[in-house]
Formats: C-alpha cells, sequence, structure tokens
C-alpha cells in the first residue's frame, strides 16, 4: 500500500483566501473538496503529485443550491448525493439526477463534489501508470494510437487520445450552464462546453470554480451512458440531450478530450466524421444510436 505524500494543508475560509494560497504556491498547488481523485493523485509519486492542499469546504456559499433568474445555482462543494437528492433537481433537473445515479458508487457520491467531478484528471492507463511518459505527462507521444485504446477518443484527439473522465460535464454542458471561476484577477464566466482543452481544463493556477449557474430548466432533458459493467464503471460514451428556449443542445462524452457539443445534425456530422483507433470503433456505432435515442 502506498503511503500519502507530505503535504501542507490550508483550510480557506473564503474565495480570496484560496485564490491567494493557491497563486502563492503555483504549479505547486491543488484544491481539495471531496478528494476522491486527489487521493490517489497523494499515493502516486510519479505523478505530479500537489506540495499544498487547499480545502474549500467551509467557504460559505460553496454547498447551496437555489433557484435563481428562472435556472439553478449549484455551488462548487455539493455533493454529487446532495445534487442527486435534491427536490428542484428531480422535478427540473432530472438528467443531472441520472447522470449521478449513473455514476460512481454512493460511497464516492456522499463525498465527490460538483465541481471536483468537472475537474477530475483522466482515466487514461498510460497517464496513471509509471512507465510510460506520455505526452499529458510531458513526455514525447501519446501511447494510445499503437497501443490498448479500447477506451480512448475517437475524435478530436490531436496530441492526446485520453477522454473527458466525468458523467456531471456532459449534462451540464446540454443544459448550457456555465461556470462561475474566481482568481485574483476577479471572477469570469464560462461556459461548461468550453471549459475542457485538449491536455486539461481553462482553469489558470490561481483559479477556482465557485458556482455553477444553469440558465433554465429544460421542456425535456435525457442522459445515457454506455459501460462496461453497469455500475461504478467510467463512461465508454455518454450523451446528454436538453431542450430549451434556444433549441436542443446534445453533448457527448467519453468520445474525446474535450466536450463534443453542438445540435442533434452538428453532433452526427462529428460521429460520421470520428476517426477511431484500432480497438474503438464500436464507439461510433454507440454514440449514433444513443444520440437517436437521446433526441427521439
Amino acid at each position: 500500500m502506498r503511503a500519502v505524500a507530505n503535504i501542507k494543508y490550508f483550510d480557506a475560509t473564503t474565495t480570496k483566501e484560496a485564490c491567494e494560497v493557491l497563486a502563492a504556491n503555483e504549479g505547486k498547488a491543488k484544491v481539495y473538496a471531496g478528494g476522491t481523485d486527489m487521493l490517489d493523485w497523494l499515493k502516486r509519486r510519479y505523478m505530479p503529485t500537489p506540495e499544498v492542499v487547499v480545502n474549500i469546504k467551509n467557504i460559505p456559499g460553496m454547498k447551496d443550491i437555489s433557484e435563481e433568474g428562472g435556472g439553478l445555482k449549484i455551488g462548487a462543494c455539493v455533493t454529487l448525493a446532495d445534487l442527486r437528492a435534491n427536490g428542484t433537481v428531480q422535478s427540473k433537473y432530472k438528467m443531472l439526477a441520472d447522470a449521478v445515479r449513473l455514476g460512481p458508487a454512493p460511497s464516492i457520491q456522499n463525498l465527490a463534489t460538483v465541481a471536483g467531478d468537472v475537474c477530475q484528471e483522466v482515466r487514461c492507463w498510460y497517464y496513471r501508470m509509471e512507465d510510460f511518459y506520455c505526452y499529458r505527462k510531458g513526455g514525447p507521444v501519446c501511447f494510445a494510437p499503437a497501443g490498448r485504446n479500447m477506451f480512448h477518443a475517437i475524435m478530436e484527439q490531436k496530441v492526446c487520445n485520453a477522454v473527458v473522465a466525468g458523467d456531471l460535464g456532459v449534462a451540464l454542458a446540454a443544459l448550457n450552464a456555465k461556470l462561475k471561476v474566481e482568481g485574483m484577477g476577479g471572477s469570469r464566466e464560462v461556459e461548461m462546453k468550453d471549459f475542457y482543452v485538449v491536455l486539461g481544463n481553462v482553469l489558470a493556477p490561481d483559479e477556482i470554480i465557485t458556482s455553477i449557474m444553469i440558465p433554465e430548466a429544460p421542456s425535456k432533458g435525457t442522459f445515457e451512458k454506455s459501460r462496461v459493467r453497469s455500475a461504478i464503471d467510467f463512461a465508454m460514451v455518454s450523451c446528454a440531450a436538453a431542450t430549451t428556449g434556444k433549441g436542443t443542445t446534445v453533448a457527448l462524452g467519453g468520445v474525446a478530450p474535450v466536450l463534443v457539443v453542438g445540435t442533434p445534425s452538428e453532433i452526427n456530422a462529428a460521429i460520421d466524421g470520428a476517426s477511431p483507433l484500432s480497438e474503438n470503433k464500436y464507439k461510433v456505432g454507440v454514440a449514433k444510436s444513443m444520440v437517436a435515442r437521446a433526441t427521439a
């Protein structure tokens, strides 16, 4: 059993305080909320293990869920279990509850947070194994194209074939959600569909997500997930579709290092133009079927 690395631990009571600690330890600090993914990082010494951990769970408002301006505001530290059980989510945004239900085990749902699920690291085995110095870790190559790649990307690959790991971001993107991000330079909004980039996300080292805003409840919302095991597995392919005043938006997960988001016709065109690897051609058919069901 691996011992956890030595760290410095800070309890932040305000967003400003959290951002100051992150800024002072640029590149060496990580945010702690639920900690379900971070514990693995602290044990894997060959990964970029944080030297400083900043707890944001005690910041006021981070655990609140409220209806605002015809939409829904979700605090960054709301647990997946609390999100799933919330009455408003169950009645108006059930696709979010479904994304949690089809996600991790209940023990993880009780600890993992909304923002943590959105920010979790990819599950690519080459990235998480010691023996492979891949492009995402600063190495010269992605090992997936010439290796085992049944769970890797079929589009938007560029320099990395790892896929977005979480389910919640897929549902949030279909709902046109925006993330409120705060840092030393002030606050800004980031659309969920634009949050991921090929090698990570758009957060600066001193920034944290403080809340997520969904502008309106959908008249119809669906979340589906295909996985090897029927419980606690990461998605081979996931699909969310939501119909709002802006029309129908579809989001795909498990197929790219970023979220693939657009209208039904745009998503079908993206699937038709996919470039699967040697072992994951099945994802093309699965994604097609999911989009057809979600938008029927």
